[in-house]
Formats: structure tokens, C-alpha cells, sequence
């Protein structure tokens, strides 16, 4: 049932009276003004109820996600007939995948950037999902901003009652806007929604918010103009503290609207976070003063935001605290890879337990200031010697040829968590450079901050793939060794899984040649492993070899589409597939991935983006 509040226009009481005294005109106008500030009030809350609603929903389809896939896991551990049984979907849900959740808005593209030059970067496209919810998100907002205004009635009585309507939804859109922004936003994990998707959300938001504050300055401005004309704007600004502190709200936000599009937040990352935290805090401080120098009711939304995003910044002060400073503070090693990237490894001051797909923020002050910057963790073992020769080569000399390297590593017996940073510009640009610089491996004084990430169990799906190309290696490494583990131990689903690694050079071999090797000596990892390599730019005059069917080398790129199709038709369980690479590969696993649910195959797609 409806609030008694939101009533029907005809309703409320009339803005015009028939009554001959002006007491009586007064009052009908007072009475008038405080039902639409109600319905002001309500219409802020019921949207934000109704937000609150959808992730309810949201939700409740994310629990029956993981109670499907804990049964799946199950049945699926030692039942070779509830694997046939799981590789199949029904049409229903497949179709609903291929066209929707999965789905770019036409055609194919979704991951890859729209990109007029080098500097001329428009970032990507989102899905069909994403964009209906964009889409309703705005119908939204402007059905709340126009409904139940008499537009009938002369001009002047209009705009203010929609310049009022605009400043409370602008306000109100703070709240979403603030949650969505954290990267400790609990809704990343209650929801399994990364931090990617959210940002997008964040910014269309933060788009509707602003343009709801312009309509709101605007129409005062139309008003009083046809009242009283332009000078009694300027005198009033000089005057009246309450219109000045709402016109410098109105700009801040004005300016986080024109620097936000990818086009000037690829030219330097860090000067758009930096001016946009500035702008944030301008805009709360003096929408602040504009709403309490009147005491007005939507000074209570503008707290609850204030509230939500300093109790975010201080909860991530705190964490970095926590990570960085134990019985001795953190320090990291910096070392210099091939194929320009640099290894970063330290001993976390606090236990550490690392899991798949987690990731961190790292902030070195001797290279990037007080900057932070996020990695995907790499890897996270304890180490057992001061020193050890580290080969590249697989428990069978058989697999791989490669040279010997000495590797100096951390203290025994304590935890090492590695990082993989590719150069970039920027930051990961200076600390390449200070690792290049010097001869021997850097160690500097760092903070950490974590762990963040969506961290997605793979361990239902009776087969995996994983789509890597350069860095992004460094995600699907770790799930490479659980699976493996997990195989070994018979506490997964998984019996195949196949890692596809596309690389520029064979250098980049060299990030993770120790690890690899961890790998490839795990036990049970030839009944159930496969690494396929492709080097896309090596050098005709480069040897490239494939020594064994489990671990295979080849030049240009991966058909993608062939290496679905053969292990879909082997039907062992459910097809996860996890893709974190640049946007021509995801891209491309994506569309193969709609074909393969439009054969019926049961799969479920998970794409690691790291966009901002």
C-alpha cells in the first residue's frame, strides 16, 4: 500500500484558494509546502528502499548460486555420473547467460577499450545486464524527480517544486554513490559482484546526482531571475551564506562530472584520484552548510553518506595499519624481471592466509609517495632456507629447457607473498626503473593493504579453463595450484584443467619460472593438468619447443573456440571458465563462451577486470 504521504496532486491542498482573507491563503499555501516536503522526503526514502530491495533480490539469487554449486561439488567429487549430469544445462538458464549476464551490448565487444589514439581512450563497454540496470536506473530517477508535479500550473509554481525534488534525490544518491565507491564495500563479497562492476554502478550514479543538482541550481536560477532579475542573484550570493555554500556544491560536483570520463582518467590516474577525493570533500562540506544554515530534513541523508565514506577511509587506514606494522614494520624486495616487469615479494608483519583470486594495495613511499596501488597476488608460500638454487625445470627434465638462476629468498620459516608488476607509466613505471638502476635486488619500507578481491571457489566445476595473457598470469597461477591440490587431496570436483597462457615474449616465462616449477612437480598434477603456452611476437630466429602433451609451446595465438569445443564434449562436469587478460583475448573468450551455451553446454564465464 501506498504512503499516505504520496497522494494524488488534487489531493494535497491547493496552491490556489477561493477564500477572500489572506490568513486563509497563508495557510492553504503553508499546508501545501510542508505536504510536498514530505513528499519530497518519501520519494528519497522509498528510493532508497527500493535500492535496497534490489540487492535483497540480488542476493537471494546469489545464495542459490552457491547452494547449486555446493551440491554440485558434492555430487561431483567421486560420482563420474552426476559429472556427465552437470555438463548440460537446461535451455532456460542458457539462453538467459548467452543473452543477458554475459552478453556485450551488440556484437562482441565488451572488455576491449574504445580508443581513438594513444591518449583518446573512451574505456569499455558494459553488458546487456549491466546496461538494463544502468537504463532502469535512470528511468528511475527521472520518473522520481517529475511524478506528481502539476505541471498544469504556471511556470513559477512548477520549478520550485521541482528544483526541491531534484536537490533531495541529488542528495539522496549520495548514499548508494559512497558504497558503491569503497573497494571494502561488503556488498563485493555478499553479492560475488566484483569491484569492476560496482565502480561502473559508482560512476552512473554519480552521473545522475550531479545532473539532479544542475537541475536543481538552475531552476532557483530561472526563478529568481523572472522575480527579481540577475542582480538580485549576485547580491544574494554576497549575502546569504545559505544559496553560496549550495553554489560551490553545485560546481565541485559540476567538476567531478567533467573530469571523470576515461578519456582524462587514463591521462594520470593519480591526479584524478587525488582531485576527486578533494572534490568530495568540498562538495559534503558545503552542501553541508547549505542544507544546515535552513535546517533542513535532507541534512540527515547528507550525514548517513558523510558517515558511510569516513567510516571507509578510516576502516582503510586502519587495515593498512594493521598489515603493515607488526613486530617489525614492512619491507619489500624489489627485483628486476625480463620483458620490463618487476617482482615485489615481502613478509607480511601479520599472518597472512592467502587465497585465490585476492589481491592488495600496495603503497611505497620512497617511489610513490602516499599513493596506492592495487596487484593481484601472485603467490604465497613459506620458505624453508636463506638461499636456493631455483631451476626452471619440471620434476621431468623432459618438459622444460631452461638455464639456472640464483634467487636470494626471505627468512625461513616465515611467509612470502609475491607480486608481478608489469610497467606501465606512473608509478609502476618509477619503481621498474629504481629495480633496473640497481645491481643487486632493492629493499625499501612499503604499507599493504588488504587482502580485497573477489575471491571465487572454483573447486564445483568438474572442468576449468584459465585465460591469462601477459601479468595477468598472476591471477589464475594460484587457482592453479589449489585445483591441483585440491585433485591430489580429492576434496574438488575438478579432473581437467587447462591453462592457456598467452604472452608477448618467451621473457615472460621468466616471471613465474620458479613457481611453475612448484607446479609441475605437485603430485597428481599429470592426470589432471595441461598448460598450453602461445608466444604471439617471438622472433623467427627464436627456438620454441613443446616437450610433452601436458605442457605445450606455441607461436601466434590460441583458437579459443577449439579449445572450448574439445572440452566441452568431454563432458566432465560443469565448465568454469576464468579469464583475466586484455581486452582483445576476454573478449574473445566471452563470445566463445555464449557459443558454447548455445550448444547446451552447462558453463559459467568469471572475467577479472581491473578497470577504474
Amino acid at each position: 500500500m501506498a504512503s499516505p504521504v504520496v497522494m494524488s496532486a488534487r489531493a494535497a491542498p491547493s496552491v490556489k484558494s477561493n477564500s477572500t482573507g489572506s490568513g486563509s491563503t497563508e495557510y492553504q499555501n503553508a499546508a501545501t509546502q510542508v505536504y510536498l516536503e514530505k513528499l519530497d522526503t518519501t520519494l528519497a526514502q522509498n528510493y532508497l528502499w527500493a535500492l535496497l530491495g534490489v540487492v535483497a533480490l540480488v542476493f537471494l539469487y546469489t545464495v542459490i548460486i552457491r547452494l547449486n554449486a555446493h551440491v554440485r561439488h558434492l555430487a561431483s567429487m567421486s560420482n563420474e555420473g552426476a559429472l556427465r549430469y552437470f555438463s548440460k544445462s537446461t535451455p532456460t538458464i542458457s539462453a538467459l547467460k548467452s543473452n543477458v549476464l554475459y552478453s556485450p551490448i551488440l556484437y562482441y565487444r565488451r572488455a576491449r577499450e574504445i580508443r581513438f589514439s594513444r591518449h583518446v581512450n573512451l574505456g569499455t563497454l558494459p553488458t546487456r545486464f549491466q546496461s538494463t540496470f544502468i537504463v532502469l536506473l535512470v528511468i528511475t530517477n527521472v520518473f522520481a524527480s517529475t511524478w506528481n508535479v502539476p505541471w498544469s500550473d504556471p511556470q513559477l509554481e512548477v520549478l520550485p517544486i521541482l528544483r526541491n525534488r531534484t536537490g533531495t534525490l541529488s542528495v539522496a544518491n549520495l548514499i548508494p554513490i559512497v558504497v558503491l565507491s569503497s573497494v571494502k564495500n561488503p556488498l563485493i563479497y555478499l553479492l560475488d559482484i566484483s569491484y569492476d562492476s560496482f565502480s561502473l554502478m559508482h560512476r552512473w550514479l554519480g552521473r545522475l546526482a550531479v545532473l539532479q543538482a544542475i537541475a536543481h541550481t538552475i531552476c532557483y536560477v530561472i526563478t529568481t531571475v523572472h522575480q527579481k532579475g540577475w542582480q538580485d542573484i549576485k547580491v544574494s550570493l554576497r549575502t546569504e551564506p545559505f544559496l553560496a555554500a549550495g553554489l560551490v556544491a553545485t560546481i565541485a560536483v559540476t567538476v567531478m562530472l567533467i573530469h571523470t570520463p576515461k578519456l582524462f582518467r587514463s591521462l594520470s590516474y593519480e591526479f584524478f584520484h587525488h582531485l576527486h577525493v578533494v572534490l568530495a570533500v568540498f562538495t559534503m562540506a558545503f552542501l553541508w552548510r547549505h542544507l544546515a544554515l535552513k535546517s533542513l530534513p535532507q541534512r540527515y541523508l547528507l550525514l548517513g553518506a558523510a558517515v558511510i565514506w569516513a567510516s571507509s577511509r578510516a576502516f582503510r587506514f586502519a587495515t593498512l595499519l594493521y598489515r603493515s606494522i607488526g613486530k617489525e614494520s614492512c619491507k619489500v624486495k624489489i627485483q628486476s624481471l625480463p620483458g620490463g616487469a618487476v617482482k615485489v615479494s615481502f613478509t607480511p608483519p601479520r599472518p597472512w592466509t592467502h587465497r585465490p583470486g585476492q589481491s592488495l594495495y600496495l603503497t611505497i613511499p620512497s617511489i610513490g609517495l602516499w599513493t596506492a596501488h592495487p596487484f593481484s597476488v601472485a603467490w604465497s608460500e613459506v620458505e624453508e632456507s636463506l638461499s636456493r638454487a631455483s631451476t626452471l625445470r619440471s620434476v621431468d627434465e623432459k618438459e622444460i629447457k631452461v638455464r639456472n638462476k640464483e634467487i636470494d629468498l626471505e627468512v625461513p620459516g616465515k611467509q612470502v607473498i609475491s607480486l608481478i608488476v608489469k610497467r606501465h607509466s606512473g608509478f609502476t613505471r618509477k619503481l621498474w626503473e629504481r629495480a633496473e638502476k640497481s645491481s643487486t635486488a632493492l629493499t625499501v619500507n612499503a604499507f599493504i593493504e588488504g587482502p580485497y578481491g573477489t575471491e571465487r571457489s572454483l573447486s564445483s566445476y568438474g572442468t576449468v579453463m584459465l585465460f591469462a595473457s601477459g601479468v595477468g598470469i598472476t591471477h589464475q597461477l594460484p587457482y592453479v595450484r589449489e585445483l591441483v591440490e585440491g585433485y591430489r587431496q580429492g576434496t574438488v570436483a575438478t579432473k581437467r584443467i587447462t591453462l592457456v597462457w598467452v604472452m608477448p615474449t618467451t621473457e615472460c616465462l621468466e616471471w613465474v619460472r620458479g613457481w611453475m616449477q612448484d607446479v609441475l612437480s605437485m603430485e597428481g598434477r599429470r592426470e589432471v593438468l595441461k598448460i598450453l603456452l602461445f608466444i604471439t611476437r617471438g622472433g623467427l630466429n627464436q627456438s620454441i619447443r613443446s616437450p610433452s602433451d601436458m605442457v605445450q609451446i606455441s607461436r601466434g595465438r590460441p583458437n579459443v573456440h577449439a579449445l572450448m569445443w574439445d572440452e566441452v564434449q568431454q563432458k566432465m562436469g560443469c565448465l568454469g571458465v576464468s579469464v583475466c587478460a586484455g581486452g582483445g583475448l576476454a573478449d574473445e573468450v566471452r563470445r566463445v563462451s555464449r557459443v558454447m551455451l548455445d550448444r547446451g553446454a552447462n558453463l559459467d564465464l568469471i572475467e577479472e577486470g581491473f578497470g577504474w
